[in-house]
């Protein structure tokens, strides 16, 4: 037995060591991400680009409609016949106020900023010929500088090379000069009895009944580029519907676009004015106070059936959307009572699903932008089911990710949305148009880049996912690591929300520099004073300010709204869109629907630092810092955008989906622990 050879044993265990991720492999994905973006970018400069269309011909004619939504049988005969020669679409024809007369279409037209009219919808004119005159013009010159309006009756008359004359008297709002006086004025029937006689480079025509025979006439002649344009409702109606725009005798046919709308098929009447304000100015036109942008076109051939495919998918976004947001009111409904259910059995995995959809949700949203639901038959059943599908797919994959990278479902959410955000915004927002987060057209609200809701949503993800990666790095003793990463997505973020080609968002980056700037002063432990509390405001004025002042240095003809703010300070008017903007915002939280909101987002907000930070910081050390800087978003975002409200309700669903999708996984590994724990699951498995 002494002679028993021993066992050899197995070498101690070494002694386990922290593992730190190499550097080299997070300056590869911020690579390999930076390539990617500009991969994207470079597909955005590839996107068509609308050509300009100049005027050749003696006169231009407008030809104003009220009411009409789709094209009558004149509008296609005429169409018909100048196929080779049309630029086609819908035109928005909202004024300061939605739904309001088209006396307020008029009028807006004629100072190329939207104009109120407060009730005067029915314009008299006194005289005909050149001592025409607008009998109640001063009632209307204070009608449109009520509550700080900055409209300037009579921009167009005094604008115009040559005089511009009016048939009937909407037009004659429009062609009025700045004193109410009317350089050339006849009444429809006088005009048709003429041979409708033109004297002016530009002739506007409200010619009521007889509109479809005056397009007609005019349709035929060679020395005539026509416009119709829808101007608003009908009398007694209040409909915001686009209306009808075409004009024809031009040199490219295709779809009608502008550098307001950015989109194919859709211009403004503020558009329309500058268009009329060009004529014969050639590259030198004036820079004058004008709101909208020269007409260009889309080139492409045009069919009829084309056109009235284009102008019902634009209706489509308006219409249909309603029918969508049904939808999700529904499902959303029902997933809130599996969660509840869930909660009062105490089976946590339902609310922390359902959470985890939360947090994919807008994303969703937004990506549901990607199909083209308005070309279907039935759009709003189509645009009902595909953002179920696209959130349910984010789901899966959320889950998914959550389980590769060990994140919490809710930040691996968080980086989905993330990703889809940013890709938007790299491609130019080419979903925006279609995304649910989007403004329906008949409110003429926003036309291109992020809204009010999608900047909430983008930047709440943003922060979360800046968060959580400051929690890793902290956790390895890298806090100048983590504060790089916060200072590299804060960074992305604010540039691809507030650069004019991609989000193109004045008020996010207001609200999200501070936020940003926050996050990464609170985890590089510096100590936050009054006066670094006023640098960072200042940051962000400098940094929206750099965006701006860059986007106005590319011209009148291309400048996006944070440009055409600049141009406003230097005419001296700012004033007027800061405050109607304090007002807008106003309105909104002071609502039923946002004293609401606010109330329960307080309690929603309370609840989370005064129980949920402690409960979590184990598990998310900068969950505090984190949930601060949403907040940041969240009031400053309700405070300087014109949606209000519309900024606080998203991000503070992004912070409470968060908190409690972490709080309902935590409560979830309790219970399996103790299941697995339980004598009588023991003594069940051994029987």
């Amino acid at each position: 037995m002494g002679n028993r050879p021993r066992a050899r044993q197995a070498p101690p265990p070494a002694p386990s060591r922290t593992r730190r991720p190499r550097r080299g492999r997070w300056v590869a994905l911020l690579v390999l991400a930076a390539v990617v973006f500009a991969l994207l970018r470079g597909v955005h400069a590839l996107a068509p680009v609308p050509t300009d269309s100049d005027v050749y011909t003696e006169h231009v004619v407008l030809v104003g409609v009220a009411g009409r939504f789709q094209l009558t049988e004149t509008d296609r005969t005429v169409l018909g016949a100048h196929l080779d020669d049309a630029q086609a679409g819908v035109v928005s024809t909202r004024a300061r106020y939605v739904g309001t007369c088209a006396a307020a279409g008029w009028t807006t037209l004629g100072a190329g900023r939207r104009a109120a009219v407060d009730g005067l919808c029915d314009p008299p004119v006194t005289g005909e010929g050149p001592g025409a005159r607008i009998a109640d013009w001063d009632a209307r010159l204070a009608a449109a500088a009520a509550d700080r309006g900055d409209a300037r009756l009579g921009t167009l008359a005094g604008s115009v090379p040559g005089c511009v004359a009016a048939v009937g008297p909407g037009a004659a709002l429009a062609a009025a000069r700045p004193d109410g006086t009317v350089a050339a004025y006849a009444t429809p029937d006088a005009f048709v009895a003429g041979g409708e006689r033109l004297s002016c480079p530009v002739t506007l025509v409200d010619a009521g009944a007889e509109s479809d025979r005056v397009i007609a006439a005019l349709a035929g002649r060679d020395d005539v580029t026509l416009l119709v344009s829808g101007v608003g409702p009908a009398a007694g109606s209040a409909d915001p519907s686009l209306g009808v725009f075409y004009r024809v005798g031009t040199t490219l046919p295709g779809f009608v676009t502008s550098a307001s709308t950015r989109r194919a098929g859709i211009v403004t009447l503020t558009d329309v004015t500058r268009e009329l304000v060009d004529v014969g100015r050639g590259e030198n036109a004036a820079v004058t106070t004008i709101d909208g942008s020269p007409l260009a076109v889309y080139p492409t051939d045009l069919t009829l059936t084309g056109i009235e495919r284009q102008n019902r998918e634009v209706a489509a976004l308006s219409d249909a959307s309603v029918t969508g947001y049904l939808f999700l009111a529904a499902g959303g409904t029902l997933l809130a009572l599996v969660a509840l259910v869930g909660a009062f059995r105490r089976r946590w995995f339902l609310p922390e699903a359902v959470l985890t959809l939360g947090s994919v949700l807008l994303a969703g949203m937004m990506l549901t932008g990607a199909v083209p639901w308005a070309r279907a038959s039935n759009p709003g059943l189509v645009v009902g089911v595909t953002v179920w599908l696209v959130t349910g797919v984010l789901t899966l994959a959320a889950v998914g990710l959550s389980r590769v990278t060990r994140f919490p479902p809710p930040v691996a959410g968080a980086l989905i949305s993330v990703v889809a955000f940013t890709v938007d915004a790299a491609l130019g927002g080419p979903m925006e148009p279609g995304s649910l987060l989007n403004s329906r057209p008949i409110y003429g609200l926003r036309w291109y880049g992020f809204g009010n809701v999608t900047f909430a949503a983008y930047a709440g993800a943003v922060l979360v996912l800046a968060g959580w990666v400051a929690h890793r790095l902290l956790e390895q003793g890298r806090r100048r690591a983590a504060v790089l990463a916060v200072a590299a997505l804060g960074l992305g973020a604010v540039v691809c929300e507030g650069w004019p080609s991609m989000g193109s968002d004045f008020g996010g980056v207001v609200a999200l520099v501070p936020a940003v700037l926050w996050l990464g002063l609170t985890l590089s432990g510096i100590r936050i004073t009054w006066p670094r509390l006023l640098l960072v405001g200042l940051a962000a004025v400098v940094a929206v300010g750099a965006i701006s002042l860059a986007d106005w240095s590319r011209g009148p003809d291309r400048r996006s709204h944070l440009g055409n703010f600049v141009q406003r300070i230097v005419d001296g008017d700012a004033l007027d869109v800061v405050s109607r903007k304090a007002v807008a915002s106003y309105e909104t939280i002071a609502s039923p629907l946002g004293v609401g909101s606010i109330v329960v987002g307080v309690a929603l907000w309370f609840v989370m630092f005064r129980w949920a930070v402690p409960a979590l910081s184990d598990e998310f050390s900068t969950l505090r810092p984190t949930l601060v800087s949403v907040l940041v978003v969240a009031v400053l975002g309700t405070l300087v955008n014109d949606g209000g409200i519309g900024v606080w309700q998203p991000a503070t669903a992004v912070a409470a989906t968060l908190v409690g999708c972490l709080w309902a996984r935590r409560l979830h590994g309790r219970r399996k622990t103790s299941d697995s724990a339980s004598p009588l699951r023991g003594a069940t498995a051994r029987a």
